[in-house]
């Protein structure tokens, strides 16, 4: 498939149904997602069809739930999913505005840790544009967030152009077994495809241990996901590129901006970012685009 424009001027969605099966990451449950093509101004949202009345959660900042290592949605009708990061910047990264996202359980389907599997459904399946134009937000001020040491910060700055980049650095200290990384893309279905998607999730291996003492992934192993060594060694497996670590970043971080169901043309600059951090911004880039709005009403 060819992506000719950076930012399209129609809403864009699936030709026909997509599936992709697995377990989740967190929990190892079975679970089946069905990417289902929706109306124009429907943007993402999940419907648990394995509950009672098939309770459906919005993608949006507004349903994030407080939750470790992972972006969790909640709605009020009792729809909860759980890691959704790498299906909502699949999506996002190929620029697909509205879909129904089918789940029968309660966490999306881990894959291979990355977004790639998600994306060769939905490109297998096709994207057909929409008769309803996009809604572009222009970022025209800077805004910005940091944790409370500023050793983690995210920030959206005006671009030089009408592209939106995101530009990251992974460093986490000078004795850091993942050695310090950087890394910037512009953000086009072609070089999401080319240099983010196949980025997986990583993890330390002590981590694992603390993690599955907590009852998480204790079904996975190196092959399921990269996993760092004490001495920086990548354990079962084998890196994608070497600074895959931050390649995987920054697609959390498209994911999660994804939530703020906003396009925007801006640039992205962040310093060891997560996911807190990350949905801080979207609420940052959906409370411009209300901002913008209301002016626009007043003009």
């Amino acid at each position: 498939m060819s992506f000719e424009q950076t930012h399209r001027s129609q809403q864009q969605t699936l030709s026909r149904p997509a599936l992709i099966a697995g377990h989740g990451l967190f929990h190892g449950i079975d679970v089946k997602v069905r990417l289902r093509p929706a109306e124009p101004g429907t943007g993402i949202v999940f419907r648990r069809v394995d509950l009672k009345d098939r309770p459906e959660v919005a993608a949006h900042v507004d349903n994030v739930r407080s939750a470790a290592r992972r972006t969790v949605l909640a709605s009020r009708s009792g729809a909860v999913v759980e890691t959704v990061e790498h299906l909502m910047a699949a999506l996002a990264g190929l620029q697909v505005d509205n879909c129904l996202v089918e789940i029968d359980a309660v966490e999306v389907p881990a894959v291979d840790g990355s977004s790639m599997p998600f994306c060769e459904a939905i490109l297998a399946a096709g994207l057909t544009q929409q008769s309803t134009e996009r809604s572009l937000l222009t970022v025209e001020e800077s805004h910005g967030v940091n944790d409370r040491a500023g050793e983690q910060w995210i920030e959206v700055i005006p671009a030089y152009d009408e592209n939106a980049t995101i530009d990251y650095r992974l460093d986490y200290g000078p004795e850091a077994v993942i050695t310090s990384q950087s890394f910037s893309v512009e953000l086009t279905p072609e070089a999401f495809l080319r240099d983010i998607a196949a980025a997986r999730t990583f993890v330390l291996e002590h981590e694992v241990a603390a993690l599955q003492q907590m009852g998480f992934g204790r079904h996975l192993t190196g092959r399921d996901l990269v996993v760092f060594d004490a001495d920086g060694s990548v354990i079962d497996n084998k890196l994608r590129w070497q600074d895959e670590p931050v390649r995987h970043k920054i697609l959390d971080c498209i994911g999660d901006l994804a939530l703020s169901g906003r396009v925007f043309v801006g640039r992205v600059v962040a310093r060891r970012s997560g996911h807190k951090l990350n949905h801080v911004m979207a609420k940052s880039l959906s409370t411009i685009e209300e901002c913008q709005v209301l002016l626009q009403r007043a003009s």
